[in-house]
C-alpha cells in the first residue's frame, strides 16, 4: 500500500462543511460514478458490538498507525509484536453513514481534517443479501493517504452488496466532520472476457501441506486453522469445501501481464508526468481490500482503485507499477513502458524512484495469496530484477529512501521500508519463500513473464524457455544479460571490452571459454560487472585491449578480487591478432576471417562463425606482419573477407591467404553481409535467430558469444514493418524462435511482433519417418 509517495491538494476540503451528497464528474468513463456525501449520524452504540470489542479493535487500529507489527531482523528471522493490547477508550461518539452501492464493485474511503481531533478507529460493514456483515476495521493504514489538508483512508472494496455502513469513532464530544466517499465501477462487456482462468499444477515451491489461502511460517511450515475474517466471513473453507483460490493453483507457465487498455484504465485521467527510475528492489504490498470477489470482478476493482488514486487522491494515476489478483493474473498499473523501463510509482513513501511496487489484491493478515498469486508475484518481481544482476536472497541492500542510504531487502515488504501492516502479517511471513521462488526464476531461461495475445511462436517459444529479448538498462546492462543467457551456469573467465569504442569486443567474437561484457567509466556500471563476475563465479578475468581501452583500475574494480589478465596490442589490429591466437588455443580452427579495422561493421553479423577468429586488418596497403605470422601459427584451411573490395581489398586478402584457400562473404551494405554470413554459417536453417540494430550496432558486438543462431541486422530497427530481405533469410533458416538484442529502444516492439508473425508462417517440421 502506498505510503506518502507524493504530496497533493484536494480541492474537495469544501464537502466538509456540507452536508449534501456530492456527485463527482467520472468525465467520459461512464461506468463509474463518484459520489462524496458528509451524512452522518451520531450515534450511541454500533449494532453488535459491545465494547470490550470495540475496545480490541481501536488498539488493533491505533498499532497499525504507529507501525506496530512482525519484522524480519538483519539476519531473516520473523520476530512478533505484541501491541494489540485492548485498550479502555472511554465514552466516544460512533458518527455513522449509510450509503447504497450502486453497482457490482463498489470503492468506500472516508475523510476528514487532519486538524484537531481524530478517529479512534474507522470501521465498517455492509448488507449483503438481506443480512448485515460483523464490523471490521478499514483503512487502518490512512497514514499512507494523508497530508496536511486531509486524511483519508485506504480504499475500502466491497463486491455485490447493497448498502455499506462506514462508523467513524471519535471521543465524545469530538468536533469532527468526516465525509464518505463511494466509487461505483460497473462491469463492462468487455470484462466478461477474463470471467475464466488458468487451471494448471502446483507450484513445486508450496508444500503439499501448504493451502492456498492459508498463513504459514516463513518456510511454509505449520498452517493456522480455518477462521473468519473480522467481517464474520470465511476466507477459506474447510475442506472438502473448494473456493475460487483453491481452484486456481499456479500453471507452471510464464505468467500473463495485461494492459491498462485490457482493464479498461480511462486515459483521460492520467495526471502523472511518466518518469523512469532505477530498480534497487521491488516492495511487495497487498491492497488490504476484500478478498471474496471473482475473476469478472477484478477489472471493475482496478476502475476503481485508479479513480480513487488518480482522481480522488489527485496523484495523477495508480500507485502500483503492477496488481495481481488471486487467480493469479498481472495488471499493469502505473502508464508509461512496464517492459523495458521502471517508471516512477506512487506505491512506498521514499523509495518509489528506487523499487519497483507489486501489489496483490486482497488482504493478507490472516491467510496469504493463493498459489497461482504468489508465482506470479515471483515471476513479475524476477523479470525486473533479472537485468539488475540484484541477488533476490539478499536481505540488505542499499536502496536507498529520500536520497539517504537505506538498507532494506532486494525484495521487501511495504513494512520493511514503511511504518505499515502492508502486505500483511500471514503474506509477510511467506515472504521468505517468494524470494526463493524469485531467486528461482531469474536464474531459469526464459521469460517468466508474457504480454497476452502473444502469437502461436511466441507461445510456443516460451514454452521452451527462449527469451524474446536479451536486454539491460544500459549497453553494459545488455551484455550481461546476453553473457547470463549464454553462460547459465557460470564461467570461469569472464572478458571484458570497451563499451564505447567496441572493435576489441567485436574482436573478441571468438572466444568461446566466456563472456565478453562491456565496461564504462561509469562507477554504477563497473559495480554491476563485479556483481556478475562473482556470480559467474569466475576465477579470471581479462581485458580486451590495451590500458587506453580499459584501464587497470577499472579491470580490478570489476575483477572484484579474482586474477586478472590482458590480451591488448599496440593498435586494433595487433589486439585481435592476439585475441584471435588466444581464441585458437581454446578451439582449433579451420578459417580465418578478415574484417575492416577502423569500423568493423562487415564483422557486426560473425559472432556466430564458429570455423574461426575474427582478425581485423586495413582495407589497403601492406599487411601488418602480426595478420600473416598469426594466420600462420593458426594454419587454417582458408581464410574469408567479410565484406567487398571496398572493406578489405583483393590484395589484402591475397596477402592473408598466401597459399591458402581465399573466399568472400559480402552484401551491398552491412545488413545483406549479415544475410551472406547467416547463409555461409547455416547453410541448411538454424532453430534460432537474432535481431539487433544496424544503425546501434553496439547489441550486436555483445552477442558476439551468441553461436547457436545468426545475427541479423535490422536497417529500420524501430520501425513498424520488417524488411522483407530479413523476413525471407527468417523462412530460409526455418527458425523457430527469435531473440531480440538489446531493449525497445534498440529493436522496437512492433518489429518483434513482424518477426514472430513470419515465424507462424513457417510450417512445424515434418516428423521423422517411423514416428507416431
Amino acid at each position: 500500500m502506498r505510503k506518502r509517495g507524493i504530496m497533493w491538494s484536494l480541492v474537495v476540503l469544501s464537502l466538509l462543511a456540507s452536508p449534501a451528497a456530492v456527485a463527482v464528474a467520472a468525465e467520459r468513463d461512464s461506468g463509474i460514478t463518484d459520489k462524496v456525501s458528509s451524512n452522518f449520524a451520531s450515534h450511541a452504540t454500533l449494532d453488535t458490538l459491545g465494547d470490550s470489542e470495540l475496545n480490541q479493535k481501536t488498539a488493533a487500529f491505533q498499532a497499525s498507525q504507529r507501525g506496530e507489527v512482525p519484522l524480519f531482523d538483519s539476519r531473516g528471522m520473523l520476530r512478533s509484536s505484541h501491541h494489540e493490547v485492548a485498550a479502555n477508550t472511554g465514552p466516544t461518539d460512533k458518527l455513522v453513514s449509510t450509503v447504497k452501492v450502486q453497482a457490482p464493485v463498489a470503492l468506500i474511503a472516508a475523510r476528514w481534517s487532519p486538524r484537531g481531533p481524530q478517529p479512534l478507529v474507522v470501521m465498517g460493514r455492509y448488507l449483503q443479501a438481506g443480512t448485515w456483515s460483523e464490523w471490521q476495521t478499514i483503512g487502518d493504514e490512512f497514514d499512507s493517504t494523508k497530508d496536511d489538508k486531509l486524511n483519508v483512508t485506504e480504499p475500502w472494496i466491497l463486491t455485490n452488496v447493497a448498502k455499506a455502513q462506514i462508523a467513524v469513532v471519535v471521543p465524545r464530544g469530538a468536533k469532527l466532520q468526516p465525509t464518505v466517499e463511494v466509487i461505483d465501477s460497473q462491469t463492462r462487456a468487455e470484462d466478461h472476457a477474463y470471467a475464466t482462468v488458468e487451471t494448471g499444477d502446483t507450484n513445486a515451491f508450496v508444500s503439499a501441506g501448504v493451502k492456498p489461502g492459508i498463513a504459514t511460517g516463513p518456510d511454509g511450515g505449520k498452517e493456522k486453522p480455518n477462521k473468519t475474517n473480522d467481517a464474520g466471513k470465511q476466507v477459506i473453507p474447510p475442506d472438502p469445501a473448494r473456493n475460487a483460490w483453491t481452484n486456481v493453483p499456479a500453471t507452471g507457465r510464464p505468467a500473463t501481464v495485461y494492459s491498462r487498455a485490457d482493464w479498461g484504465a480511462n486515459e483521460s485521467w492520467m495526471g502523472w508526468r511518466l518518469r523512469a527510475g532505477a530498480v534497487r528492489g521491488a516492495v511487495v504490498h497487498h491492497t488490504a481490500t476484500g478478498n471474496n470477489y471473482s475473476p469478472g470482478d477484478v477489472p471493475a476493482i482496478l476502475r476503481s482503485i485508479y479513480r480513487y488514486h488518480a482522481i480522488s487522491l489527485k496523484w495523477g494515476d495508480i500507485g502500483y507499477n503492477v496488481l495481481v489478483d488471486n487467480f493469479g493474473r498481472a495488471w499493469q498499473g502505473r502508464a508509461g513502458d512496464f517492459w523495458s523501463s521502471n517508471i516512477v510509482g506512487g506505491h512506498a513513501y521514499g523509495v518509489n524512484s528506487t523499487t519497483f511496487g507489486i501489489s496483490v489484491l486482497g488482504n493478507y493478515m490472516e491467510y496469504r495469496p493463493s498459489d497461482a498469486a504468489v508465482d506470479t508475484v515471483a515471476r513479475v518481481v524476477a523479470y525486473k530484477l533479472r537485468p539488475t544482476g540484484l541477488n533476490p536472497l539478499n536481505l540488505r541492500t542499499n536502496i536507498r529512501k529520500d536520497g539517504h542510504d537505506f538498507l532494506a531487502p532486494v525484495v521487501s515488504g511495504h513494512r520493511d521500508v514503511g511504518a505499515t501492516a502492508c502486505p500483511g502479517n500471514a503474506f509477510y511471513a511467506f515472504l521468505p519463500t517468494l524470494r526463493q521462488m524469485v531467486a528461482y526464476y531469474v536464474s531459469e531461461p526464459g521469460n517468466p513473464i508474457v504480454p497476452p495475445g502473444l502469437s502461436q511462436a511466441q507461445r510456443n517459444q516460451a514454452g521452451m524457455g527462449i527469451p524474446t529479448l536479451l536486454a539491460g538498462p544500459d549497453r553494459v546492462g545488455t551484455s550481461l544479460s546476453i553473457a547470463r543467457y549464454a553462460f547459465p551456469q557460470g564461467a570461469r573467465t569472464v572478458y571484458v571490452a570497451n563499451g564505447v569504442n567496441t572493435a576489441d569486443a567485436l574482436a573478441g567474437g571468438s572466444l568461446t571459454d566466456g563472456p565478453i561484457v562491456l565496461v564504462l567509466n561509469k562507477r554504477d556500471a563497473q559495480a554491476a560487472v563485479a556483481k556478475y563476475v562473482k556470480e559467474a563465479k569466475a576465477t579470471k578475468v581479462v581485458a580486451l585491449g590495451g590500458t587506453g581501452a580499459v584501464s587497470d583500475a577499472v579491470l580490478n574494480t570489476v575483477a572484484a578480487g579474482v586474477d586478472t589478465d590482458r590480451i591488448g596490442g599496440r593498435d586494433r589490429v595487433e589486439t585481435s591478432a592476439l585475441i584471435a591466437r588466444h581464441a585458437a588455443e581454446t578451439r582449433p580452427a579451420s578459417a580465418v576471417f578478415l574484417a575492416e579495422m577502423s569500423r568493423g561493421v562487415d564483422a557486426l553479423a560473425a559472432g556466430s562463425l564458429t570455423a574461426g577468429p575474427v582478425i581485423l586488418v586495413p582495407t589497403n596497403g601492406k599487411l601488418p606482419a602480426v595478420v600473416t605470422q598469426t594466420i600462420a601459427a593458426i594454419n587454417p584451411a582458408k581464410v574469408v573477407a567479410l565484406g567487398g573490395p571496398g572493406a578489405v581489398s583483393d590484395a589484402v586478402l591475397s596477402q592473408a591467404a598466401g597459399e591458402r584457400t581465399s573466399e568472400r562473404v559480402f552484401g551491398a551494405d552491412r545488413y545483406q553481409t549479415a544475410r551472406e554470413i547467416s547463409k555461409y554459417q547455416f547453410p541448411n536453417g538454424s532453430a534460432h535467430v537474432y535481431l539487433a540494430s544496424g544503425t546501434n550496432p553496439v547489441d550486436a558486438v555483445a552477442g558476439g558469444v551468441l553461436s547457436d543462431g545468426p545475427i541479423l541486422l535490422l536497417p529500420n530497427a524501430l520501425g513498424n514493418s520488417l524488411d522483407g530481405a530479413t523476413s525471407a533469410e527468417i523462412v530460409r533458416l526455418q527458425a523457430r524462435a527469435a531473440t531480440a538484442l538489446g531493449g525497445p529502444g534498440a529493436v522496437s516492439a512492433e518489429q518483434m511482433k513482424q518477426v514472430f508473425m513470419t515465424l507462424d508462417t513457417i510450417p512445424a517440421p515434418a516428423a521423422p519417418a517411423g514416428s507416431k
